[in-house]
């Protein structure tokens, strides 16, 4: 947590406080660790104690922003409520169904499997448009159906947080396929020239009549997303349900329709606190002018555009807003890195100002270049065994990475020293090898014939089997009947297969729920095989009897909790399988009379969705944290470990999706699909040149390296694997450490 300021040493935490409550907007600017948050929560405590009727909402754009403030605030008196934009959304939502209708909340995941169905018919060309070749079936990205499908729901979820509507969608690409066709710009200008790879200007060479092809392209493009994005809405009211985006959504455009429920609305928000301001999408910006108006008196944003990282993931525009708000207090101290770390932040945020922080680096911040990721991720566990040996408690330590998922080097590296670790930020549990166990022992008592389940279940701890048992239980039986009369000899071996088609799906079943090769079996494998069969069988006769939670809990306590190893990776692979009961008794609080079945089948459709829809959240506060930037947001720890700080990884290379989407150009098609001679449509080369997509995303990139640098109070670790690039497409942020510090 941040350290206390004293008040009567800190102006700008004396003007915070001052400020009048219900004046315009109040914007609280300032670096990491300069107060900025216990200004929010004192001027939210503040209003709350001078509400007599109503309720002051402390929030922030994220799920995992709020529980950090509500660590923070506590959980208030029900006059300070520290909720998140979904829930107030939902409230207000609710408020105006009145008790007649009732909304359910889903998760992104569900949202994803939802859009799947919507699209089951676009990706079938079963369209009347297609019948009637009103739309060209080739538009850019559908000849890869599942990333289409996954572009395009990355879109929708984009256009609800910027609270553009499917009319509005469809307008704004249709006139910008008319303004950019009917006037295009000079593609031979020697500057786009130079500023596109040689092996992309070839779609700079475009006659009249490819643009006009092109453009086709582009406005059937835009029907078949505006008809996606209808009917995605559309399957949200029949299913009566919403994610937090669509919520938000919805609940500004009810606030702006129906002044009653704004009324309502403005008298149950009397004031609203916003922490990491920055990273407020539009959606969230409208839903709180909606309440408390334009000038959006009452409010007060905490924030540092310099912290800005959402903006490419979810097209947050907070940023402009702490920059316009009427009025300002500046929060110019640092009270939590040393000045060299902060310093090293600098260095790559603003690496055109490196003196703008005097000092040099120390022994807090070190930097390390390693041979191989598994150098790197020793020297990493080395230093973090150092530290806790040396009095460091694991809660002060952190690893940041920017994708969680490339983490797991690290997470192994510590858990081999027997070092704590937990978890948390943009991943799915499925990546866990635990939670893949813990599934295929639930699938086991559900249905013992999806092999590749079964076969994990035999190659688990709780069974052990070696490849010898597993495979006499895959063989077939020893003496198969003979065929009762001669087949043709050029018939023979396809109908020898057609034969024992059928029996190889069930074989393996077979062989282990009824032990028909049993007696094939080394003693010590057919007695863990018969205590296996046992065990279904009390699972099955539980399944007559218990709850959901319940059941999954008896099962996993038999197998995969049973046989987790000591020491820390079993903390560890607890705490995973911990995550996965919780998710359970989520899906069960759903939906009361769902069984073990159904949960399954939910989970296989999860897996497939992307990691940004998923999420881990933090369970063992006492450990070592890996973690991604936007999870270590407003955290502080003693020690700060930034791995793979190398250009591909951390920053990430640029990778636009199949289309963009600009509110004045427009959509933006990658692919150009066709009779084409060249990959890339000629407006998606110009428009990385005009609005510099990538130098935009690199700037991020060097924003999420900033906050999570300034997470660090005593130490920073810098550290990369590999020689470094020449930092053209994406920069070297360890290299360039190398060279300044």
């Amino acid at each position: 947590m941040t350290p206390a300021i004293d008040s009567g040493i800190d102006a700008a935490l004396t003007a915070a406080l001052s400020h009048p409550l219900d004046g315009d907007a109040l914007a609280l600017l300032g670096p990491p660790g300069s107060g900025k948050t216990i200004a929010l929560v004192q001027r939210a405590r503040r209003a709350a104690a001078s509400q007599p009727t109503g309720a002051v909402l402390l929030t922030a754009p994220s799920d995992a922003g709020v529980a950090r403030l509500r660590a923070h605030a506590g959980d208030g008196d029900g006059t300070l409520v520290c909720a998140s934009f979904g829930h107030a959304a939902f409230e207000v939502l609710h408020a105006a169904a009145g008790s007649s209708k009732t909304i359910d909340r889903i998760d992104d995941a569900r949202a994803a499997i939802i859009f799947e169905g919507v699209g089951a018919e676009l990706f079938s060309l079963e369209w009347d448009e297609f019948a009637i070749a009103d739309i060209d079936p080739e538009v850019t990205g559908l000849r890869a159906p599942e990333r289409f499908a996954d572009a395009a729901f990355r879109l929708i979820r984009k256009l609800r947080s910027s609270l553009v509507s499917p009319e509005d969608f469809k307008r704004i690409g249709l006139q910008g396929a008319t303004s950019f066709y009917a006037h295009p710009p000079n593609l031979a200008s020697a500057d786009l020239l130079m500023a596109t790879k040689e092996s992309y200007r070839d779609s700079l060479r475009v006659s009249p009549a490819e643009l006009e092809r092109q453009r086709t392209r582009e406005v059937d493009l835009v029907r078949v997303l505006a008809r996606l994005y209808s009917a995605y809405v559309d399957a949200l009211v029949k299913h009566g349900c919403m994610t937090a985006i669509d919520a938000v959504y919805e609940a500004t455009r009810a606030l702006h329709a129906r002044p009653v429920v704004r009324a309502a609305a403005r008298r149950r928000f009397t004031y609203a606190a916003i922490d990491d301001a920055q990273d407020l999408t539009g959606a969230q910006l409208a839903f709180l002018g909606a309440i408390f108006g334009e000038p959006l008196r009452g409010v007060t944003f905490a924030g540092d555009p310099n912290q800005a990282t959402c903006g490419f993931a979810t097209g947050a525009r907070g940023s402009e807003t702490l920059k316009r708000a009427p009025a300002k207090v500046v929060f110019e101290r640092h009270y939590r890195s040393t000045p060299a770390i902060e310093r090293a932040a600098l260095l790559i945020l603003s690496p055109a100002c490196p003196q703008a922080v005097e000092g040099r680096a120390g022994d807090d911040v070190q930097l390390y270049r390693a041979a191989t990721a598994r150098e790197e991720a020793r020297y990493i566990a080395g230093e973090i065994a150092k530290l806790i040996a040396n009095g460091t408690a694991p809660a002060q330590i952190a690893v940041i990475s920017r994708n969680l998922r490339c983490a797991g080097v690290y997470t192994d590296a510590l858990l081999a020293r027997e070092v704590p670790v937990d978890v948390a930020g943009a991943s799915s549990l499925l990546d866990f090898p635990v939670v893949l166990d813990a599934l295929a022992a639930l699938w086991s008592a559900v249905n013992p014939f999806r092999h590749d389940y079964l076969l994990r279940n035999l190659e688990a701890p709780w069974l052990r089997l070696s490849d010898a048992s597993i495979a006499e239980l895959c063989a077939g039986p020893a003496d198969p009947q003979p065929l009762l009369f001669v087949l043709p000899d050029e018939a023979e071996d396809e109908a020898r297969a057609a034969r024992w088609d059928a029996e190889r799906d069930l074989r393996l079943g077979r062989n282990v729920t009824r032990g028909d090769v049993d007696d094939a079996l080394e003693p010590q494998a057919r007695e863990r095989l018969v205590a296996f069969r046992r065990a279904r069988e009390r699972w099955e006769g539980a399944a007559r009897s218990l709850r959901l939670g319940a059941l999954a809990r008896t099962i996993l306590e038999e197998s995969a909790l049973a046989t987790l190893p000591p020491g820390a990776r079993g903390r560890f692979e607890r705490g995973l399988v911990a995550r996965l009961l919780a998710a359970v008794d989520a899906f069960e609080a759903r939906d009361p009379l769902a069984g073990l079945d159904d949960f399954l089948a939910y989970a296989e459709k999860v897996a497939a969705a992307e990691t940004d829809l998923l999420g881990i959240a933090p369970y063992d506060r006492d450990a070592v944290a890996v973690l991604d930037v936007e999870a270590a947001k407003g955290n502080t720890y003693e020690a700060v470990f930034l791995p793979d700080l190398r250009a591909g990884a951390w920053p990430r290379y640029y990778v636009p999706d199949a289309f963009l989407f600009s509110p004045t150009a427009g959509m933006i098609p990658k692919d150009n699909v066709g009779d084409a001679g060249a990959a890339r449509t000629a407006k998606f080369t110009y428009s990385l040149y005009k609005y510099k997509f990538r130098e935009k995303y690199n700037d991020e990139e060097r924003r999420a390296f900033y906050c999570a640098a300034t997470r660090a109070r005593r130490f920073l670790f810098c550290s990369a694997s590999g020689s470094p690039t020449k930092g053209v497409a994406a920069p070297e942020i360890l290299a360039n450490l190398e060279k300044q510090l």
